[in-house]
């Protein structure tokens, strides 16, 4: 809930459209919208409301969506990472090991999802 109300915040306060400007000339590049930026700097902290926007944009290539939301639903975000690390700070135990895993995981989910979406057609569901 805390990073629900995080988020609300930095929306409000056009943190993430900031940040999208700064990400809006590689999106370019590849031909997606700059509203894919806000979705996944939501995603990256909570992934609960990255995975909602994401998932609401308009877009006629609704693979790029899913891809996007494999990579979200792959690293779990910072809310996730956080409790771990709740867990892990009593013991002698490292997060960094954890922290590249999950970006890992994210990576592959996306790769995964892509080799999917590209080798099998009746998964690709674009317009």
């Amino acid at each position: 809930m805390l990073f629900s109300v995080i988020i609300s915040i930095l929306n409000n306060a056009k943190i993430f459209d900031l940040l999208g400007l700064f990400v809006s000339p590689f999106l370019d590049k590849i031909n997606l919208p700059s509203s894919f930026a806000s979705g996944f700097f939501a995603g990256i902290i909570e992934l609960t409301n990255g995975v909602a926007v994401i998932s609401s944009i308009p877009f006629k290539a609704i693979s790029v969506n899913m891809i996007i939301c494999a990579f979200l639903l792959g690293f779990g975000g910072i809310s996730i990472l956080l409790q771990v690390l709740s867990i892990t700070s009593s013991s002698d135990i490292s997060i960094k090991p954890y922290i590249i895993g999950k970006l890992m995981q994210g990576a592959f989910a996306a790769l995964y999802t892509y080799l999917l979406i590209a080798n099998f057609s009746f998964l690709n569901f674009d317009i």
